[in-house]
């Protein structure tokens, strides 16, 4: 039997996040924080208290009289935060809260969203297209592709043990690295194939001869800038230093591979270059599923 129950939105408990905050422009920051508190007839001192504490956890208690035209885009941010902390919902509902941020506000962002969680104890449902605030903030990972639930799992697992090509394409910055080889045994031996490169592979892997897409992270790619035997050549097409890493661009042949080494250097381009793919970093597809094999 269904029955429809309407409750209230001041009574469902249940906090919401906006894109775009949602804040009221003719209201001050305290006002925009306190209506729901009054329409859940809270008293005054109630109202004041969790007022102050929610803008004291977001430190904006100095503009709690300030309009929302006066706030830049990372301080109405906080007032929405702020606002969900003074409600104290059991159920958090995050649409995507920090994408009008810039880089450094949104990581201050992801650290006072993941307290404001671990301080409310509420069960969160954080949706975003970043998967940097996926992996960050969450404890279950849900990947969907065309509404359809591709994996869910821990953020480790999504990012080491992808449940298809999809999911791991998807996941990882820079972008996993994405090969087609061949599986031989030789003696006893599973190996796959590439280019010039035979990986030795672990005997109990559920991997059948013949062709597979195989994907390795570019963290996972060990680098040599002279040669070694067995290790397989590739060109340096480009460099890209981050800070405290430096991102790889190399092709072989007309395949193109990434690689992440530690530290902020320069190398000419167009020079050789040896790499070697760590056998128990590499996951194994079916090409015809997209499939992991593992």
């Amino acid at each position: 039997r269904e029955e429809g129950i309407f409750v209230a939105p001041e009574y469902r408990n249940l906090g919401l996040i906006f894109q775009s905050y949602a804040l009221w422009p003719h209201m001050t920051v305290a006002t925009n924080i306190t209506l729901a508190l009054e329409q859940k007839k809270l008293t005054r001192d109630e109202v004041e208290g969790r007022l102050v504490a929610a803008l004291e956890k977001v430190q904006l208690l100095p503009y709690r009289e300030r309009y929302p035209s006066e706030l830049s885009g990372g301080q109405q941010q906080r007032v929405a935060v702020a606002r969900l902390i003074a409600m104290q919902p059991s159920i958090l509902m995050m649409d995507e809260p920090l994408s009008n941020l810039d880089a450094m506000l949104r990581t201050d962002m992801r650290g006072e969203l993941k307290r404001l969680h671990r301080d409310l104890k509420a069960t969160t449902v954080y949706v975003t297209h970043d998967q940097i605030e996926a992996l960050t903030l969450s404890d279950t990972v849900v990947v969907m592709d065309q509404g359809v639930v591709q994996q869910e799992s821990s953020a480790f697992d999504i990012y080491h043990h992808p449940a298809n090509l999809f999911v791991a394409e998807f996941i990882g910055n820079p972008r996993i690295n994405r090969l087609d080889g061949m599986v031989h045994r030789r003696n006893g031996q599973l190996e796959v194939e590439f280019k010039d490169l035979s990986i030795p592979l672990k005997q109990d892997l559920p991997v059948k001869e013949g062709p597979v897409v195989f994907t390795i992270r570019p963290e996972n790619v060990l680098l040599s800038e002279t040669e070694k035997e067995g290790w397989l050549q590739v060109k340096l097409e480009s460099v890209l230093p981050t800070g405290s890493e430096t991102i790889l661009q190399t092709s072989a042949g007309k395949t193109n591979i990434t690689l992440v080494d530690r530290g902020f250097f320069q190398m000419e381009v167009d020079r050789p270059l040896w790499l070697w793919f760590e056998p128990d970093s590499i996951n194994f597809f079916d090409p015809v599923t997209g499939l992991n094999l593992r």
